[in-house]
Formats: C-alpha cells, sequence, structure tokens
C-alpha cells in the first residue's frame, strides 16, 4: 500500500537563508535560493520546487533566480549537487592506515551519522524520493551509492576483514541504515496517527 506523504506528515524545517556576499541589489544569494528549494524538497518533494514557489517563500521577485540560475534545470543541477556534495554519508578520504585508525574512522562515522552531522538524512530521503520519478537523479543516487558502500569497504577492510567479508559488511551496514532512515520515518507518522 502506497501513501503520499502530505507537508503535514514531512518533517517541517526552518529556512535560514545566508546573508548575500557584497552590497546592492542582489537580496537572496545563490546559496539561499539552494536552501530554499533544499527545505521545499523536504517539506513538499520535487513537484514543488519551482522558481515562483522559491520566490514566493523567499519574498523576493522571480528576477533575483535569474541572476544566478540560467533556468529551472539549472537550480535542480545546482540541488542535486549540494546533496552530493555536503550530505557526507561517510567522511572524504577515511584514514585506515592502521586498525587502530580504520576503528576511530568508523567510530566517528557512526558519532556523525547518529547526531546527524554533515549527514541529513531527510534530505537523502528526499532526494531519493525524487530519484524515483527521474532516471538522471537515479543514476546519481546509485552512483553516490557505491561511492559510500566502496569507502564503508575500505574501512572494514582497513578492520582486518578480508574483501568478500568487507563488502558485504558494507553493504549490510549501509543498505541497513539507510532502510533505517525510511522505515523509521514512516513507521513513527503511522504510530502518531493511531494515538
Amino acid at each position: 500500500m502506497s501513501r503520499k506523504l502530505s507537508s503535514a506528515k514531512r518533517q517541517q524545517r526552518e529556512l535560514k537563508v545566508p546573508r548575500p556576499h557584497r552590497k546592492g541589489n542582489i537580496k537572496i544569494p545563490y546559496e539561499g535560493w539552494l536552501e530554499a528549494a533544499k527545505v521545499v524538497l523536504i517539506e513538499e518533494g520535487i513537484g514543488y520546487v519551482r522558481v515562483d514557489r522559491l520566490a514566493k517563500r523567499l519574498k523576493v521577485t522571480r528576477g533575483g533566480f535569474y541572476y544566478h540560475f540560467k533556468n529551472h534545470n539549472a537550480l535542480l543541477e545546482g540541488l542535486l549537487n549540494l546533496w552530493r556534495s555536503q550530505n557526507r554519508f561517510v567522511p572524504d578520504n577515511p584514514d585506515v592506515s592502521s586498525a587502530q585508525a580504520a576503528y576511530r574512522t568508523l567510530e566517528a562515522l557512526t558519532y556523525n551519522l547518529i547526531h546527524e552531522q554533515g549527514f541529513d538524512p531527510q534530505f537523502d530521503m528526499a532526494v531519493r524520493e525524487w530519484a524515483r520519478i527521474s532516471v538522471p537523479v537515479a543514476e546519481v543516487v546509485h552512483e553516490v551509492d557505491e561511492e559510500r558502500v566502496t569507502a564503508l569497504r575500505r574501512i572494514l577492510k582497513g578492520l582486518g576483514c578480508n574483501d568478500k567479508e568487507a563488502e558485504i559488511r558494507a553493504k549490510v551496514f549501509y543498505y541497513h541504515q539507510i532502510g533505517y532512515y525510511t522505515v523509521g520515518e514512516i513507521g513513527r507518522a503511522s504510530c502518531r496517527e493511531r494515538v
């Protein structure tokens, strides 16, 4: 049974728009438009990430958008790049120089996931939902999943696992965690509805 998430069932976000880098007519910087698009993606889904809605939410005219973006597709590309570059499941260049270093890396990774530092599971789930209806986005998500599993595999090999064991454990760790985020939110929403 598939249920569409309404805005009321999605996580609500506070929109934090950075100040422009320079003085002048620019009211909303490039990063502000991307942040607004990210918030709308999380709260309402990709179908609502539209220029007019973002401008209304930011309380500016659409003209400011076209100063930063050639078109709507450029915004979506920027949003996907933001997810890819800033929503880090595994740290860049994990230290696996020794078993102790690999253990510390795994410990830090786990801490960051638990405390959502550097990784926003709601943003991740919103991009995955978007990937269900867009082949190019699905390809990027698949590529990022492969990068993340490869990094986990390196960490586990650093802990002493052989190639096959590291591959299996990395996939179990990764897909379990992604599944937890997916099921965890839906499970909590249905429990609240019953009360």
